[in-house]
């Protein structure tokens, strides 16, 4: 297995830079503030409100407080997946885009749980621009 040269790192197509892209923000994002919302609802037995709009709030919350943490938890993980899956398309990494394209499905079907559009939008263009730019990778 050869390695990447800096020279090809800087030559990735805006294809895998724009996916790379999402799987920073997204991860990021959610993986930074999903424990801020459920340590808030272990508080206070309630889903914080963020934007005019209860955090998280989607069809999981009827599934029961325990259920909703774990699934929260989970969520956070899969985050913290995205955000090395990012690393290393960023660095051009063929193993990134393995690794994005397993944690994509769960991280779109967590992103409906918990009613999340920006992930709902994100997930599956970064999908998209994964498989466009993926012949490109080392």
């Amino acid at each position: 297995m050869t390695r990447t040269s800096d020279s090809t790192h800087l030559r990735l197509p805006l294809t895998v830079r724009a996916a790379a892209f999402l799987f920073l923000f997204l991860g990021v994002s959610f993986g930074a503030s999903v424990p801020f919302v459920l340590a808030h609802l272990d508080r206070h037995g309630e889903l914080p409100m963020t934007f005019g709009f209860r955090a998280l709030a989607g069809p999981f919350e009827q599934l029961g407080p325990q259920a909703f943490k774990a699934l929260g938890w989970t969520f956070v993980g899969i985050c913290a997946a995205d955000v090395v899956a990012g690393l290393g398309l960023w660095r051009g990494r063929r193993w990134g885009s393995r690794m994005g394209l397993a944690t994509s499905p769960l991280a779109l079907a967590l992103g409906a749980g918990f009613a999340l559009p920006i992930v709902l939008v994100g997930v599956p263009i970064r999908v998209a621009l994964v498989l466009a730019g993926r012949r490109s990778l080392g």
